[in-house]
């Protein structure tokens, strides 16, 4: 009899039980999710010989707990993709994706048990949130067509199951250009970069084969502060080119052509369905509700933006034409000179400011905010993690009880996917007592090759505060339901905490404690603390305009009722809409990992500034009572960050700020409109 596998015993340790990371591989996961898989399939079928008409105890509650062991081992399976993959574990992928997807149409596809959820839901006895989850469940069968007859139902599994294979190809593609390709310097080429951005260059060579050289990773915490920078426009360019052109430079990761059958098979998918277009679908169960209001916000937010580039433009240019360049700034400048104009105006200096963005501290900020906040402690704790970088945490409540346990993994390597996410080894559960969270926050920080401490820029130290924002979404769940818990919110709300959690960023009591110097340990002068809000907005346009414009070809493209090209569309529509020439879109259609690799923010990113606008709203009473305040923290905390998907978001919302959000605080907060308040 072959042994159990080690992630299907029960996970022991602390916080109910920790998964054996460090006994993780590829052919142990095959194997897991095998068993797992066949554990599963014996519970369903359990569940589908019980001969009832449907309650909420004998349907719905039974469908919120199925294929638990499943689910956890998938949940190692996902996090070893992002952030662990290798060749062997993308063959994985290929092969295990489109078997998943399959079963979760043969589960959710079931018309019988369907019909069983549909009569539970009409139980009066219900209270609000067993409805809710209730909703939730239908809205899971009626995605995979169980509400349709046979052959349209196997069509949208068909569906289904080739975006699986095609997402998993989109992100192979797109990692395999950020892994691959890199810009090669010489020392002359290292003018003006940081000490900490050129030892990370330096290891980069190293690992991509040359000692001799500095190498710029194709990532983005590489190449933004290159372009910010370097005063070498031809490598800016060339930088800039390998960067933005991910997934168009190489036939063999040429990704165009997935996107095109992506965006087809989801309008068709749309249709059988019963919308209009994919759009449509998703839009039905946000707060926007509709694509129409999601580009009203857009619309509202892009006119003003537009208006404050062309300033900022004007200045740049003219800094530019002062230097010897007088002809048209290209896309490749303007973070240069958008840098050399903020350092006229407010005297800032990015290595001047990152040598007090140590990481070290500023993630014993972010503790220390939730501590004072919510009276969490927050403390080392040995675990088995799957890379000697990896820390984790122990959360626990003021009362000592445990709130969950964190994982944080900062730095890029090869194999983990670019950007910055949170993620769960085990949602919060409730087995009779709360069951505590495991939650990951993997960033991609360059770690710096001589040992040194890692410096942040203002950006990257953003993105620390916004994925901790998510971390404590999860970690706060106290909520009965699986399916409700944790981050398991709408889309544009599901930003909301995080965008919110980078305002503690900024606030002087976070800054004084753990923003100190590098090298004399100093707190940040209150002069350069100034100087930093006052330039806070120096590149507001730019910033938002990058945004808006991935946010609107993104929404044009899934309200499209026609075929769509997007080595064109790009194009069309950014011009229809009025793009200026420098500014291209933050994830350009040939590399959109939020939009091709999956389905979480296709028709989705405008959320980004739909939570915003909520923030932006929120941050107002945070700075009127105090962002320590405890008992406004502890009205954010019980109104939003652990209740989870019992309420609806705007109910949440209103709970806690005691009205619907407004626009204008939005265009205030990135200076995109005058500040008439004072």
């Amino acid at each position: 009899m072959n042994a159990t596998p080690d992630l299907l015993r029960p996970w022991t340790g602390p916080m109910g039980g920790v998964p054996p990371l460090d006994r993780v591989d590829v052919p142990a996961l095959r194997v897991s999710l095998e068993a797992a898989m066949e554990a599963a399939d014996e519970e369903l079928a359990a569940l589908r010989s019980v001969d009832t008409a449907g309650t909420f105890a004998d349907t719905v509650l039974q469908l919120d707990g199925l294929a638990d062991t499943l689910k956890l081992v998938e949940s190692v399976y996902y996090n070893w993709a992002w952030a662990h993959a290798s060749p062997e574990l993308r063959e994985l992928r290929r092969e295990m994706e489109p078997r998943i997807a399959a079963r979760n149409d043969a589960l959710y596809g079931d018309t019988a048990l369907y019909a069983r959820v549909r009569h539970a839901a009409d139980h009066d006895s219900l209270d609000p949130i067993q409805r809710r989850l209730t909703q939730r469940m239908l809205e899971r069968f009626e995605d995979a067509g169980a509400h349709l007859d046979d052959a349209t139902r196997s069509r949208v599994a068909e569906i289904n199951q080739r975006l699986s294979s095609l997402y998993t190809e989109f992100s192979d593609r797109v990692m395999a250009d950020e892994e691959e390709l890199v810009t090669w310097l010489d020392e002359a080429q290292l003018e003006g970069l940081p000490a900490s951005w050129v030892s990370s260059a330096k290891a980069a060579a190293e690992a991509h084969g040359d000692a001799g050289r500095w190498a710029v990773q194709n990532t983005r915490s590489a190449v933004e502060p290159f372009l910010t920078l370097s005063p070498d426009r031809r490598m800016r360019e060339q930088v800039w080119r390998t960067f933005y052109g991910r997934g168009e430079l190489r036939e063999q990761t040429l990704t165009l052509p997935i996107g095109q059958e992506i965006l087809a098979l989801r309008g068709e998918r749309a249709r059988l369905l019963g919308y209009p277009t994919h759009a449509h679908k998703v839009l039905s169960r946000t707060m926007a509700a509709t694509p129409g209001a999601a580009m009203q916000l857009l619309k509202q937010v892009w006119g003003p933006a537009v208006d404050t580039f062309k300033r900022e433009l004007a200045a740049m240019a003219e800094v530019a034409a002062a230097e010897g360049h007088p002809g048209e700034l290209e896309p490749w400048d303007v973070r240069f000179y958008g840098e050399k104009v903020r350092r006229r105006d407010h005297d800032l200096d990015p290595n001047e400011l990152q040598r007090y963005f140590r990481l070290d501290r500023l993630r014993d900020g972010m503790f220390w905010a939730a501590q004072q906040c919510f009276g969490w402690t927050v403390e080392p704790i040995d675990v088995p993690t799957p890379h000697p970088d990896i820390e984790t945490y122990a959360v626990r409540a003021e009362d000592g009880s445990d709130v969950g346990l964190f994982h944080f993994d900062p730095f890029a390597r090869a194999g983990k996917r670019s950007g910055a996410w949170m993620s769960v080894y085990r949602s919060q559960r409730w087995d009779g007592e709360r069951v505590p969270p495991i939650v990951l926050n993997t960033c991609n920080f360059l770690k710096p090759g001589d040992g040194s401490p890692a410096l942040l820029s203002p950006t990257d130290a953003r993105t620390l505060f916004h994925e901790f924002g998510h971390g404590m979404h999860g970690l706060a769940s106290r909520v009965q339901y699986r399916h409700l818990a944790g981050t398991s919110v709408v889309r544009d709300f599901v930003e909301f905490p995080s965008q919110l959690n980078e305002r503690w960023l900024t606030t002087p009591e976070l800054l004084r404690r753990f923003c100190t110097h590098v090298d004399t340990g100093e707190p940040i002068p209150d002069a350069l603390v100034a100087r930093m809000e006052a330039a806070a907005n120096a590149s507001s346009g730019f910033g938002t305009m990058e945004y808006l414009a991935s946010a609107v070809v993104d929404m044009a493209m899934h309200m499209s009722e026609d075929d769509v090209d997007p080595a064109t569309f790009e194009q069309e529509v950014l011009s229809e809409w009025g793009l200026p020439s420098q500014v291209v879109m933050r994830h350009r259609t040939p590399q959109f990992a939020h939009i091709f690799s999956g389905e979480g923010y296709a028709a989705g990113y405008y959320c980004y500034l739909w939570a915003d606008t909520l923030v932006a709203d929120a941050a107002e009473a945070f700075d009127e009572q105090g962002f320590y305040d405890r008992a406004l923290a502890r009205r954010y905390h019980d109104t939003v960050l652990s209740i989870g998907d019992t309420v609806d978001a705007a109910e949440a919302f209103r709970s806690f700020r005691g009205r619907d959000p407004e626009v204008t605080p939005l265009l205030r907060h990135r200076g995109l409109i005058a500040d008439t308040d004072g």
